[in-house]
């Protein structure tokens, strides 16, 4: 068996027990960081009290043949528990692949809140622990993600291998690192992403007791200038501008975002779809990001820089509003490409604004610069998003953060344990089976009643331009008296101003 290198374990224990000595003695919210643990694992021990376990033949483990008890668990968890953690993740997402995608904008939406000027929100698991915040416009059709996750979190925690109290700040984060780190390069895991999984990430988040459902204006939106039904043309002002100043305002101006960060991080739109909000035009924004585009799920990679810069057959954004080729149509607000490689992609406002040099000049930052970049290279790419992501998944994080200890009460990692996460060995699947059912079950439910109470909001949005202009057109008539206002479909009879 191959061992995990033993001067990267050496180096990771060296890092682990120099943060805890250095903020032993601190207090986190009144807390002691590990509460009355010395560490937060020890491989031997001479009594019960260096454990948080047992302490049996000199090392911390449970005596043959009997549980081991969990009476003090740890925030930190363990190489061996994160690698449990993998199991039930793996075997998640061999079920459900779209829980990738799915994931990996959960994991914004979490973080996503954060505001640095107050500062409030971040990655502080709200999106899982207040219900509130999954009934808000910008995390509709985050409740099955989510649901997944909840019930994964409390699988792992109920394990017989694991003495954990880990929160569902850190479950969430780790969520979209799993995802995108799993589907790198090539889709699937792998030995090297998976040593990667077991010692990059660093726990300890803690869980936001008072979440606030306003947090979420922080996230940026991607409908501006709507104008009834009426339309707008890409380039005006109301509509380009307004998106490309919204990513400024959001993920720069309160995420505290770089321009590059920002942009590389909506680049996390190569893998996942739009589902439920454009009802039958559901549709990745990559050819190669739809859920079964390989057995292992869609492809991370640089795919959609490459679509946005390189398809469209204009370089600005005044003569893309007239001919805004590879898209067929535009919804006003998005538009979608109905047949690239056999796939049908779609792509907000917020992505498109940033193929583009700012228009007018100067009202947003020059976000082209940064994407026609990452464009050409996928290692550049996955190099900036990966230092983005972790930036991100601290966003509104004041305490310190650790990864994983080496040292667990299974012995050392080695390869047998990559090959019980492929093989899901040691974990009950039938009840992670039941939770991902139930999920999808209740999410579907949850969708027909969003698409009931918002039929107006979900027409306007999947109506085109020039089916737009028909029906205002047909309106103005139906106003006027020209025909009868019955003809003139009442649901779309909205002036020009945007007023019914």
């Amino acid at each position: 068996m191959r061992l995990l290198s033993s001067a990267l374990l050496s180096i990771t224990h060296g890092v682990v027990m120099d943060k805890i000595l250095l903020v032993e003695s601190k207090l986190v919210g009144g807390m002691a960081l590990f509460e009355d643990n010395k560490y937060p694992c020890v491989e031997e021990c001479k009594e019960d009290s260096d454990c948080n376990r047992v302490c049996y033949d000199g090392v911390c483990k449970p005596p043959p043949g009997e549980p081991c008890p969990c009476d003090r668990p740890k925030k930190i968890p363990d190489m061996c528990e994160v690698n449990i953690l993998m199991k039930y993740m793996e075997a998640a997402v061999k079920v459900s692949p779209k829980l990738l995608g799915q994931w990996t904008r959960a994991g914004f939406h979490d973080a996503g809140t954060y505001d640095q000027h107050v500062p409030e929100g971040g990655a502080n698991g709200c999106l899982m622990n207040e219900p509130l915040m999954l009934l808000q416009h910008e995390n509709f059709f985050l409740d099955g993600p989510i649901a997944v996750l909840k019930a994964i979190k409390e699988l792992w925690h109920d394990h017989p291998e694991t003495c954990i109290d880990v929160s569902s700040a850190d479950i969430i984060q780790f969520a979209i690192f799993f995802a995108t780190t799993r589907q790198k390069y090539a889709p699937g895991l792998d030995y090297e992403k998976w040593k990667t999984l077991l010692t990059a990430f660093e726990w300890g988040r803690p869980d936001e007791t008072e979440c606030l459902t306003d947090w979420t204006w922080n996230l940026p939106g991607f409908e501006f200038g709507k104008g009834g039904y009426g339309g707008l043309p890409y380039h005006d002002p109301l509509r380009c501008q307004a998106s490309g100043q919204e990513i400024k305002e959001k993920m720069m101006g309160r995420n505290g975002f770089s321009q590059s960060e920002a942009t590389v991080l909506i680049g996390a739109h190569t893998i996942g779809e739009i589902r439920g909000t454009f009802p039958g035009l559901q549709a990745p924004w990559v050819y190669n990001g739809r859920d079964n585009y390989t057995p292992e799920g869609p492809m991370f990679d640089n795919e959609f820089f490459r679509y946005i810069i390189h398809e469209p057959i204009e370089s600005n954004v005044f003569d893309f509003s007239s001919n805004f080729q590879p898209f067929e149509t535009d919804f006003s607000t998005w538009f979608r490409d109905d047949d690239f490689n056999g796939t049908p992609l779609n792509h907000l406002d917020t992505d498109v604004v940033l193929a583009f040099p700012p228009h007018p000049a100067g009202a947003y930052p020059d976000y082209s610069v940064d994407s026609s970049a990452f464009s050409v290279d996928n290692d550049l790419f996955l190099k900036a998003f990966f230092a983005a992501l972790d930036k991100m998944s601290k966003l509104g994080v004041t305490v310190p953060l650790f990864p994983a200890t080496p040292e667990c009460a299974c012995g050392e990692i080695d390869e047998s344990d990559f090959d019980e996460v492929l093989n899901a060995t040691g974990i009950d699947l039938p009840p992670l089976l039941e939770a991902i059912g139930q999920a999808e079950a209740d999410a579907e439910e949850t969708k027909k009643k969003i698409h009931a109470e918002f039929r107006q909001d979900i027409v306007r949005l999947t109506v085109s331009v020039e089916e737009a202009k028909r029906m205002l057109e047909l309106a103005e008539k139906a106003e006027a008296g020209v025909i009868d206002a019955e003809k003139a479909e009442p649901a779309v009879i909205v002036k020009r101003d945007g007023s019914k």
